[in-house]
């Protein structure tokens, strides 16, 4: 794609300045893009990223290694394209944009950045872009006995695999628990998500081929996801580059609200205050809000208070997909306001459904010396299922 597939965006964007602030009830001001509050300069806004990428349309702008860094620091977690004041089918979406650019730059030859290419060799090579053994990619699930065909197939993920195996082993704990019998696929592989993001659908195209292929193979008519990032790219780029899905996709939150209504799981007492985070991935983009408030209020003693800025108008972790590999102060200034947010409300955890929003914003409340606990919400439930 090059950037002047996203042209009718970039010049349908009439300069307001709503994608840098945004007043709300005439008392409160909500901060929108992670970027600009950490470079403090008009080029990392959407705004002026759009100036950027018109001028380069036009011709009045070459690349230059500044430059393209600054397009690989947007968080691409869609805030500015949320409070764009245009009709819902005319706002300016900045994350289409950002794609596009990020896969002209690739074409070019001029990107993506040295620590990205690392990313997606890494994916090449092992699929995951942690560096880790594919090897080891089952590691979370030893003493478990999970068969490899089924009809409701859990895909762990990376981050939920590698990093947060707490998560995936939960997971299966409490489907089996009610009586669900999760699946795992033999060679789970990326889903895509970094390449589609920084530069490579080509490789994010290779990945979703192989994954749905043994996806058929197991024979699952469902597929339960942790991560908000594989449940996004399951949903919208998989169609895309692959075709229509055989098999459902659900979110484990989506999955757990339908045993909630069944009254199939049960909670101990909780006495303390929760506020929760939305991931970018699970909230704006796919417009899941509900069902992770619905399972922490229905966990008794809880006191549930909102962060000022939730649901659409939640601030990001500051992972986005490429931003914490690549500019890991950038994204753990973003996850500090976040933390700080979070105990303006006093709460005594911070909840989220996200192993990467996880790392993140644990990373962050240890750094800025917070009294909160961070917690997945799959976690919370297995500490408190009965």
């Amino acid at each position: 794609m090059s950037l002047k597939k996203a042209k009718e965006d970039i010049y349908r964007c009439f300069r307001c300045g709503y994608c840098r602030e945004m007043i709300r009830g005439l008392t409160n001001t909500y901060l929108v893009c992670p970027s600009r509050e950490y470079f403090r300069w008009e080029e990392y806004d959407a705004r002026g990223r759009v100036l950027v990428a018109r001028a380069l349309i036009e011709g009045d702008l070459e690349y230059t290694d500044k430059l393209i860094e600054s397009v690989y620091t947007c968080c691409a977690c869609g805030l500015c394209t949320e409070v764009c004041p245009m009709l819902d089918f005319a706002k300016v979406d900045m994350p289409k944009i950002i794609r596009a650019w990020r896969e002209e730059i690739v074409a070019k030859g001029l990107g993506p950045l040295p620590r990205l290419k690392e990313v997606n060799e890494a994916i090449e090579k092992d699929y995951n872009p942690l560096g880790q053994s594919k090897a080891e990619r089952l590691n979370w699930a030893q003493g478990m006995s999970i068969p490899r065909t089924g009809d409701t197939l859990y895909f762990a993920g990376c981050y939920a695999a590698y990093r947060r195996p707490e998560i995936a082993r939960a997971t299966v704990n409490i489907l089996n628990k009610n009586g669900v019998e999760l699946s795992v696929l033999n060679e789970e592989k990326c889903c895509g998500v970094p390449p589609f993001w920084n530069g490579r659908p080509d490789l994010g195209r290779s990945l979703a081929t192989s994954n749905v292929q043994a996806i058929k193979e197991s024979g699952a008519k469902e597929m339960v996801t942790t991560c908000p990032g594989c449940y996004m790219t399951f949903k919208e780029d998989y169609p895309e580059y692959v075709g229509s899905l055989d098999f459902e996709v659900m979110h484990i939150t989506q999955y757990l609200q339908k045993l909630i209504d069944n009254n199939q799981l049960q909670f101990n007492r909780l006495e303390k205050t929760v506020t929760y985070h939305d991931p970018c991935h699970l909230g704006r983009f796919s417009k899941i809000y509900e069902p992770p408030r619905k399972i922490i209020e229905s966990i008794p003693g809880i006191n549930f208070v909102e962060m000022l800025r939730n649901k659409e108008n939640a601030w990001c972790c500051g992972a986005g997909i490429v931003v914490a590999p690549a500019f890991p102060d950038l994204s753990f200034h973003t996850a500090e306001s976040r933390i700080k947010e979070a105990l303006d409300t006093g709460s005594d955890m911070l909840v989220t459904a996200c192993p990467n929003c996880v790392t993140q914003l644990r990373i962050a409340a240890k750094r800025a010396k917070a009294d909160i606990e961070v917690i997945d919400l799959i976690n919370l439930v297995e500490n408190q299922i009965i």
